[in-house]
């Protein structure tokens, strides 16, 4: 039998703080490792998505370069006013259904409310043959010691497990096509120790190994039968962004067994 998993709840104003700890800390040796290794993935995944809409929504929405151009529309999406960025709720995006070829969730799920409500909201935005990008926290490698012991930002960051991500998009009728894995070495706030243990990332990148800090999986909409007809006319209502609101979430360990 399972052992009952602990859980406790955060608050919105709680987890904006928390999202601004963590935005602080990519300015640091750990933090700017995990970006440059993301973006690195990304321009490993992004050449697959094709189409002409594109949403980024995450820890850092700008991930994206702005001069690489992949898609002609682009949007940059967050849970508060930035410049720059539209800001909207994570359970209410401003898309019709079905209208985006690509959505890329920068560790969306990891500082949400709730983690599957806004994994639901972003699938319902992508069209048949349409891609997520999905940037996650791997609780099961180094990273995931500080967030099971509670330490800094990422013991309040809600971790989902790569196998458990996997089973919620082929609910939503997604088929992951690729999965890459980086940042091997520890979240170390010393750029020497982090430089002396290179070989590390060296040796998981080589055998791709599954334990890396963070995991990227690009998943694609199902099509069954035929091809969607295209719409005519506007891709998108006008947007209309409501108020953000006040909420609760039950974030879970989820991976202890």
């Amino acid at each position: 039998m399972a052992r009952q998993q602990p859980s406790r709840s955060i608050s919105q104003a709680d987890l904006l703080r928390l999202l601004h700890e963590a935005r602080g800390w990519l300015d640091s040796a750990a933090g700017q490792m995990l970006l440059d290794a993301e973006r690195n993935a990304q321009r490993l995944a992004l050449p697959q998505c094709f189409g002409q809409h594109l949403v980024q929504y995450g820890l850092a929405p700008e991930m994206l370069d702005p001069d690489e151009k992949v898609m002609r529309h682009h949007w940059h999406l967050d849970m508060e006013c930035r410049a720059g960025t539209l800001a909207v709720e994570e359970a209410r995006w401003p898309f019709a259904p079905q209208s985006l070829d690509a959505v890329v969730l920068h560790h969306g799920l990891d500082f949400s409310l709730s983690p599957q409500t806004l994994l639901r909201e972003a699938s319902q935005a992508v069209r048949a043959g349409g891609h997520l990008l999905i940037f996650g926290f791997n609780p099961l490698s180094a990273w995931g010691m500080p967030h099971y012991f509670g330490q800094s930002w990422l013991g309040q960051a809600g971790f989902v497990r790569p196998g458990r991500l996997i089973d919620w998009l082929e609910l939503l009728g997604f088929a992951v096509e690729k999965r890459l894995d980086g940042c091997y070495r520890p979240p170390l706030n010393s750029p020497a120790w982090l430089q002396r243990l290179t070989f590390i990332e060296s040796l998981g990148q080589q055998r791709l190994l599954p334990g890396g800090g963070f995991y990227c999986l690009l998943a694609r909409r199902q099509m069954f039968g035929a091809l969607p007809q295209r719409q005519r006319g506007m891709s998108f209502p006008t947007l209309t962004l409501p108020p953000l609101a006040a909420g609760t979430r039950r974030t879970h360990k989820r991976d202890r067994q």
